[in-house]
């Protein structure tokens, strides 16, 4: 065995035809502005967002994460199966105990996917200050083949006038090398104040803190604070009749805050009214077109917000979606939930220079957008100005698609290539309620998966106590199953970015009002129209429909193809925090053979610490000054659940 160092972060190993890619994450705590303004945050090798983590496929994957910080935390690796390492899925309570303070786990698993992915602190809140990084595994040459990049060249053929089009096997060349190096672009929205802050002050007011302070790209940014007449088009009398200089609506706002006991003058001004424009640099997106095309590999890394996307001048084929192909569809904008990854293939047609990259919020609550830059002609890696608009530019700052453009269209996403279908028959249904029932609590399943949760025994090493569990928590079902999880969303719902852990899922259905059905074979004989198993999407990420007036439904479908336990949440912090999620135990009727016993050791070290510490009444080393404010919200969740149930 030849150990070759490549980078200082990187280690390249070589054992016969295997490749080993070694990693090392460093979780520290300090002092960062990204868009101007400083403010506490954890770093990963000492920046925010992490480093991007490269593979092949087929790769096998070590990280050694080294544990810097005051808090405890785990690392979860977002949208890769952890097909036989389920041990590394990194959720606290469900696969491993806390990586405590002064303490280093290493996580194995094997790149058996290709596409983008991400990994995220999945402890409390706090990927919201930092602890997040993108990945991006590279295809086989197989997969490469594979990808949908002819059926892009053929279309861009001349009609029947007789012009001679592009060179289609140059034109296919070229995608697959923008492929191969894709621009990876993470966006996120940022706030003024840490999420331990956060979630004290939801705590002590009953109000969401639904006001961000930024957008960044790829951990760049500014404040911007347009003329408040921007947000006048975006006023819905008795829904939004205001908004603030941050383009948020009032936090006293019983329509979107309708619980009560709310106090919204406690929260700081600053939350939601003070706006102060900043000058930091911009991302700046460099190419070069002699290369044809480039391939942005876009992913939502934030906490709240989804986001929209446009490039001015420049339209876009999206090829790809949650690290999986898909049927591309030609479009300007593409919308992106928390947790979600597009690929984008933009063809370099146009003069050189600068062009925005538009990235806004698209919800109702706020009104607020970030901005980068693509360059054919970058004098440097910044910018300090946003280039001028273009006559083409497709989006509007409060994430209004503008008339004459197009915009991806979710629903009728197909997986590429076509022979890649759902299973026709389910054997299993789990039904979920989604609802909220506080205003500190929501459940994925009709009651909370509290989250102190996450400091019991890892299911995954103690399957039997499922049976103490809620029930509506932890379904269960046997190994090989095709199962169908109905997501039903109640009135007064926002759209839901839900994300299953483990094998990707088949979007089946979708439909307006209640769900009668005891199957969906049931509901397809009923209505056909609501359902598409010829032409469906394979994803890990589910965003649920709207549901303001009316209830809505989803259907996945998925097959489990090992032993695990896998976590299935909303991914809006705030949602998970209140408890808007659930474990499935998938074949768990007997326990897990085959863990690696450095596995078990760290879960028998880390459960004695974690022992000591609750009989000391603390929190092993100081984290105990951090999580006084989380636990002091969870026992808020619990008390509120248990007056709403008496």
């Amino acid at each position: 065995m030849r150990l070759l160092s490549l980078a200082p972060q990187l280690l390249w190993v070589t054992l016969s035809a295997a490749k080993v890619v070694q990693y090392t994450l460093e979780l520290t705590s300090g002092t960062v502005a990204p868009d101007g303004v400083e403010r506490k945050a954890i770093l990963v090798n000492g920046q925010t967002p992490g480093p991007t983590l490269y593979a092949d496929q087929g790769d096998e994957v070590s990280v050694t994460i080294v544990n810097k910080m005051d808090i405890q935390s785990t690392i979860h690796w977002h949208g890769i199966q952890m097909k036989g390492t389920i041990w590394s899925d990194g959720v606290p309570g469900v696969t491993q105990r806390q990586i405590d303070p002064g303490v280093t786990f290493v996580a194995n698993w094997t790149a058996n996917e290709h596409g983008l992915y991400w990994y995220h602190s999945h402890s409390r809140a706090i990927y919201g200050d930092g602890l997040r990084g993108t990945i991006y595994i590279r295809p086989n040459e197989e997969e490469l083949d594979n990808g949908p990049f002819k059926v892009i060249a053929q279309s861009l053929q001349p009609d029947s006038s007789g012009s001679e089009g592009p060179d289609v096997d140059t034109e296919i060349k070229a995608m697959k090398d923008a492929h191969m190096n894709a621009e990876v672009v993470s966006l996120l929205d940022w706030t003024h104040w840490d999420s331990e802050t956060g979630l004290k002050l939801w705590n002590e007011t009953n109000t969401e803190l639904l006001c961000v302070d930024s957008v960044l790209i790829n951990g760049k940014g500014r404040v911007v604070c347009p003329p408040i007449e921007t947000f006048t088009p975006y006023i819905i009398p008795g829904l939004l009749p205001e908004y603030t200089a941050k383009g948020c609506g009032l936090p006293n706002n019983t329509v979107i805050q309708p619980f009560p006991g709310a106090k919204p003058d406690l929260i700081p001004k600053d939350i939601f009214f003070t706006c102060k424009n900043t000058t930091t640099p911009l991302e700046v997106i460099s190419v070069d077109a002699s290369k044809k095309w480039v391939s942005l590999a876009l992913v939502n890394i934030g906490t709240l917000w989804d986001f929209k996307v446009s490039v001015d001048s420049h339209k876009m084929w999206v090829y790809a979606a949650d690290g999986q192909y898909h049927e591309p569809q030609f479009v300007d904008v593409v919308n992106i939930p928390p947790g979600e990854r597009y690929q984008a293939l933009i063809p370099l047609d146009q003069p050189s220079g600068d062009y925005q990259v538009r990235v806004a919020a698209n919800v109702l609550p706020q009104k607020i957008s970030g901005f980068a830059v693509l360059s054919y002609a970058p004098t440097d890696a910044s910018c300090k100005t946003i280039p001028p608009a273009t006559p083409k530019l497709g989006l509007g700052y409060g994430a209004d698609t503008l008339p004459g453009f197009k915009e991806l269209n979710e629903t009728t996403l197909a997986a590429y290539p076509s022979t890649l279908k759902p299973p026709q028959e389910a054997d299993v249904t789990i039904t979920m309620i989604v609802e909220r029932l506080s205003s500190l609590t929501w459940s994925m399943n009709r009651d909370p998966f509290l989250p102190f949760m996450e400091l019991d025994e890892p299911l995954i090493f103690d399957p039997e106590s499922a049976k103490d569990l809620d029930q509506n928590l932890v379904p269960s079902y046997p190994l090989g199953s095709v199962v169908d999880a109905v997501i039903i969303t109640l009135p007064g719902n926002p759209a839901h970015p839900m994300h299953k852990h483990g094998v990707k899922s088949w979007i089946i259905g979708r439909g307006s009002g209640n769900w009668t059905w005891n199957s969906v074979a049931e509901a397809q004989k009923a209505h056909p129209e609501f359902f598409n198993l010829d032409q469906a999407a394979l994803r890990d990420g589910f965003r649920t429909p709207d549901s303001i007036t009316e209830a809505n439904w989803l259907v996945i479908r998925y097959q489990p193809v090992e032993q695990a336990v896998t976590f299935f949440h909303c991914h809006i912090n705030i949602h998970l925090i209140g408890g808007m999620a659930l474990a499935l135990l998938e074949g768990m009727d007997k326990p897990l053979p085959n863990i690696p016993q450095y596995y078990l050791d760290f879960d028998k070290q880390a459960a004695k610490t974690q022992a000591y510490a609750v009989e000391k009444n603390t929190v092993p080393s100081a984290a105990r000054a951090n999580s006084i404010p989380w636990l002091q919200a969870a026992l808020a969740v619990v008390l509120s659940f248990a007056l709403l149930r008496t």
